[in-house]
């Protein structure tokens, strides 16, 4: 059986914008979905960074660094 996700990151980011104490976490968006739709969904929806995959890891670390100093 595949287990299918109680919420998709969309959802997790409406939980995660609407509450004071997680408001300021950053967010990198990982999706599988590369059309342009996904990605203005996402960034309106708050993310800071959305990448689609397969990813690489090197640009991963290096929006991870970038989040964290402008944190």
């Amino acid at each position: 059986d595949i287990m299918m996700p109680i919420m998709d990151g969309y959802e997790l980011l409406d939980v995660l914008r609407s509450d004071i104490k997680t408001l300021m976490i950053p967010v990198i968006l990982l999706s599988a979905n590369a059309c342009e739709d996904s990605k203005i969904k996402g960034l309106n929806k708050g993310a800071d960074e959305f990448l689609v995959k397969p990813f690489s890891a090197r640009e991963l670390i290096s929006r991870i660094r970038a989040n964290i100093e402008l944190s």
